[in-house]
């Protein structure tokens, strides 16, 4: 996983990631977002892991929510930290290595894995090992909710840029985003010892964005 870290690392501290993301940081909450957030409990703690410039963050801030946000890139961790001052949000922006969380556990009500994080963390053994990590820092019976690209959607319209379940969005890069199916996911979420909520296709901004799938998961009690 180091390696592929270092490949991350790399793709997003570069100007055209850092140019989508800078086009994505003032948006609202996606539609599915939205709906998911309905689970979480109100003024809840929530550690945003894969933060990027801050969408998400700066938006759950504004309904209430107490953020931690983190992120491997430095290159998107610096400019979220200078909206969030000037905005006057409180929110905490870390540098992490993006594996290994640095919290204590039964720390967060909430953990957030959302827009193609979840995608980056190559291979079964990463994805289990950090879904553990999130349900160590989680309180009992907190929440995770975790996103993914949808494989049947990406196989039916942008086949040219899917191989197998490895989507390159961008080009002259060995940096790709997993897609997935909801069982995939599902197992994933189970084999972490996570219950499973909901999991199921969601919608961007509109119909035409297409879909993205997404779990809601809950830690057993302690």
């Amino acid at each position: 996983m180091r390696s592929s870290i270092e490949i991350v690392k790399k793709l997003y501290s570069e100007e055209p990631a850092i140019r989508d993301m800078e086009d994505y940081t003032n948006k609202k909450l996606k539609i599915w977002e939205t709906e998911v957030v309905s689970h979480f409990p109100i003024k809840s703690q929530i550690l945003d892991i894969g933060c990027g410039m801050g969408r998400e963050a700066f938006c759950l801030y504004d309904r209430g929510f107490r953020i931690t946000a983190i992120d491997i890139s430095e290159k998107v961790i610096e400019p979220a930290k200078k909206i969030a001052l000037e905005s006057k949000r409180d929110i905490e922006f870390l540098l992490t290595n993006g594996l290994d969380l640095p919290f204590e556990s039964n720390t967060f009500d909430v953990v957030i894995i959302w827009s193609q994080t979840f995608g980056l963390l190559y291979d079964e053994d990463n994805k289990i090992h950090i879904l553990k990590e999130c349900s160590r820092v989680l309180k009992s019976n907190g929440i995770i909710s975790f996103s993914g690209h949808d494989k049947k959607f990406l196989k039916a319209k942008c086949p040219q840029y899917l191989n197998e379940n490895k989507f390159f969005p961008y080009a002259n890069t060995d940096c790709y985003w997993e897609a997935f199916t909801t069982n995939e996911i599902i197992d994933l979420a189970q084999k972490a010892g996570f219950s499973i909520i909901e999991c199921k296709r969601g919608i961007v901004y509109k119909e035409e964005d297409g879909s993205i799938l997404h779990c809601v998961c809950r830690k057993g009690a302690e």
